[in-house]
């Protein structure tokens, strides 16, 4: 990916400053209200995890959402969503964690669960898109003003970046971004959206073409790729 291109789009996750507030799951049950030791080790959280014990539930969530957060933010982008989407995927982490038989596991489970949730949103919103419904305009500030002399540039950048990425097919977009924004190895692709290697790098194929296509018809995006290689599979 080209340097000036892989630098703007460190903005893509970012998240505008705001008044800090609690967004932990609103499970009442699963409040404790003595204090609770944090287990030291993933394997530590894991038992508490399947046996229970209260406490444990908070200590996951504190431990591994803002993990959970920045998957969202890079396969989503800025999104209005991405709180209700976040408190989705401990939800259904809630219901399936009995499945994590192994603790090294447990991050690879909760990356794919995260996946799939976005996927379930992107597939939706796919649907709706051909209804007559909404305005495109009511989107626009979900792209926020990054703090820099050069704000309204990037943003108009961001949008179009935005507009590619909603334009391809829903799988093709998620292989994409787990690759060359998230930073997985293909390999970790697959295993995360349970499909061959072969799918996952024909997948990658494509929404690179389709974004090179559409980077090299417009001027602003074609001037953020170095020359040489823009994508490097």
């Amino acid at each position: 990916m080209g340097l000036r291109f892989a630098q703007t789009l460190e903005m893509w996750a970012f998240e505008p400053r705001k008044e800090p507030r609690d967004t932990r799951p609103p499970v009442a049950a699963l409040r404790t209200s003595r204090p609770v030791p944090f287990p030291e080790t993933d394997d530590r959280l894991l038992e508490s995890l399947r046996a229970k014990r209260p406490g444990a539930w908070l200590q996951f969530y504190d431990a591994f959402a803002p993990y959970v957060l920045s998957v969202l933010r890079r396969v989503m982008g800025p999104d209005r969503e991405l709180e209700d989407l976040l408190q989705d995927v401990f939800a259904r982490a809630l219901e399936g964690i009995d499945r994590v038989r192994d603790a090294e596991k447990l991050k690879p489970w909760l990356r794919g669960l995260t996946v799939f949730t976005a996927r379930e949103l992107l597939r939706r919103r796919k649907w709706r898109s051909w209804l007559p419904l909404g305005n495109p305009e009511e989107e626009e500030d979900v792209i926020p003003y990054p703090t820099t002399t050069d704000a309204l540039e990037e943003r108009m950048l961001l949008r179009k970046v935005k507009a590619v990425l909603d334009s391809l097919p829903v799988d093709d977009r998620l292989a994409f971004t787990l690759r060359h924004f998230e930073g997985l190895e293909l390999t970790e692709v697959a295993q995360t959206m349970k499909m061959s290697l072969s799918t996952a790098k024909r997948r990658i194929w494509r929404a690179e073409a389709e974004f090179k296509r559409r980077a090299c018809a417009d001027r602003e995006l074609r001037a953020c790729f170095d020359e040489g290689t823009v994508f490097a599979s």
